[in-house]
């Protein structure tokens, strides 16, 4: 249930593995949405894993080495594979090439009445599926999740917010760089990094920030998209030379959540339907692939060599370890980022400047990664 990423990234795995799939959306074509747009190093080896990566080059922005700039400064590069694309691009290439034994419905779930052995799904035209295991792939929309007894819970509201545009040099020159990761100079906005990266022909920007309620730099942002990059990064222009905007500027609040309860029988969760993740970690994809990973190649095989889809079997896939690991990493992440970028206890502050004083002054150097 749920053609989005983690719906139909699943779909394409379990039906090359063998199993009868049928996959319910009731939106044909997967809408323009802004989401995660860039796929990390681990996201490319999962999708690697999967088969899937070769689909996506094609349609992504490819990007080899990530220069990092603190105020104007540069202080190091990154070797990486990375590619920048279009969350709705990524997910309608993967439908596009389904395997043709999916079977794809247009339809809306409206009831999911589960049981430890066989699982009835009614769509909004009286239709019923009945299948062994569903996989709940319904995203931000919870109320399927809640009917089953599960209840989505607040880790922090407004832990962040996203902002996305295209940039252009003003004399329609290339841009001399794949990538780069501009961090903020002051806590004040609570800024912590722009990045740009090439997405379908165009150069994408991604901001993300956490700004406190009373905020208004974003809106004016949004309102003003040049006067912003002036106002929050007064020397990337010396960087990457004179930019003009050539997109609408984007922009989304994320609330971290996570799902509660006792995992229902012949139901397995995954994606932002189980939690979300804070888009300043870019870990959004990697808890996705993961959760497909885990359940398709260490769940769903040994689950139907035996009769029953109870309480067990799936509670086997939201306690796996490798499942947990990234779930507690992609949290610790989150908590970590809005701390270090606007934190007011001594600690925090101490740890600040510390990372200021590190990018300002030292040597410029090749650097594992572009992920401070």
């Amino acid at each position: 249930m749920g053609a989005g990423l983690a719906g139909t990234t699943a779909a394409a795995v379990l039906r090359r593995q063998g199993w009868r799939i049928i996959l319910v959306d009731p939106s044909p074509t997967f809408p323009a949405v802004f989401k995660a747009e860039k796929i990390e190093p681990d996201q490319v080896a999962l999708l690697r894993k999967f088969e899937l990566l070769g689909l996506l080059l094609p349609h992504a922005g490819s990007i080899r080495e990530v220069r990092a700039y603190y105020n104007g400064r540069f202080f190091g590069t990154s070797s990486t594979e990375q590619y920048g694309i279009y969350y709705g691009d990524m997910v309608n290439v993967l439908r596009a090439h389904l395997p043709s034994t999916v079977q794809f419905m247009p339809k809306r779930v409206v009831q999911i009445k589960n049981s430890a052995d066989l699982q009835r799904v009614r769509l909004d035209d009286g239709q019923e599926l009945t299948c062994r295991l569903v996989v709940l792939a319904c995203g931000l929309n919870d109320t399927i999740p809640s009917s089953l007894g599960l209840k989505r819970s607040y880790i922090q509201k407004q832990q962040s917010v996203a902002l996305a545009f295209n940039i252009a040099r003003a004399d329609a020159s290339s841009f001399d760089f794949d990538s780069i990761t501009y961090y903020s100079v002051s806590p004040r906005l609570g800024i912590d990094y722009l990045t740009l990266f090439p997405v379908s022909r165009s150069m994408r920007a991604n901001l993300f920030a956490f700004p406190g309620e009373n905020d208004r730099w974003v809106r004016k942002f949004i309102q003003d998209p040049m006067r912003g990059i002036q106002n929050c990064f007064p020397e990337l222009q010396r960087v990457i030379g004179k930019v003009e905007i050539t997109s609408k500027v984007e922009n989304a609040l994320v609330h971290l959540y996570h799902t509660e309860g006792e995992p229902p029988p012949g139901v397995a969760v995954i994606g932002d339907a189980c939690a979300n993740v804070c888009p300043s970690t870019g870990m959004g994809l990697t808890k996705i692939f993961t959760d497909v990973d885990v359940l398709s190649s260490r769940c769903v095989h040994s689950w139907f060599e035996t009769a029953g889809m109870g309480i067990e079997k799936i509670a086997s896939f939201f306690n796996h370890p490798d499942k947990r690991a990234v779930d507690s990493r992609a949290l610790e992440n989150a908590f970590y980022r809005r701390q270090a970028s606007i934190g007011r206890s001594l600690r925090w502050r101490i740890h600040r400047a510390q990372l200021h004083i590190s990018m300002r002054f030292k040597k410029p150097s090749v650097i594992a990664s572009d992920r401070f």
